[in-house]
């Protein structure tokens, strides 16, 4: 009885961790098998007006987002994820942009779809300096 009660919290537990918005951007399926994907840029958190590092900051570390490609195996359509920023990119980061990268079969029940509340744009070119 008690590996039943361990079964279903940890099907619980899968189903709120995974991320809602990873879905074909063609038909809406989460049936995707991934293609590709790679790293964006890599930046310093804190950084000089040259996007050097700035040495000034000990718990300084660099980050990148991370692209990838999923091909949908119920349309056939394939679906480009932007992740957001970490300091391990990969396909496992949550997303926050889904666009349609090539169309599927029938009709488009899908959308293209970006996160807007909470997003910081961010160019690694500028300075960014700790606040005290």
């Amino acid at each position: 009885m008690s590996y039943l009660i361990i079964i279903v919290i940890i099907a619980i537990w899968i189903y709120f961790k995974r991320d809602r918005n990873k879905k074909c951007a063609w038909c809406n399926s989460r049936k995707l098998k991934f293609i590709n994907g790679q790293e964006g840029s890599w930046y310093w958190e804190y950084r000089n007006k040259d996007g050097s590092r700035d040495k000034r900051i000990k718990d300084n570390y660099q980050q990148a987002n991370y692209t990838s490609q999923h091909k949908c195996k119920t349309c056939d359509g394939e679906t480009t994820f932007v992740h957001l920023v970490s300091t391990k990119p990969s396909k496992k980061i949550k997303i926050c942009k889904r666009q349609l990268s090539g169309s599927g079969n029938g009709e488009r029940k899908g959308s293209d779809w970006e996160l807007t509340k909470g997003v910081v744009t961010i160019n690694p070119n500028t300075k960014n300096r700790k606040s005290k």
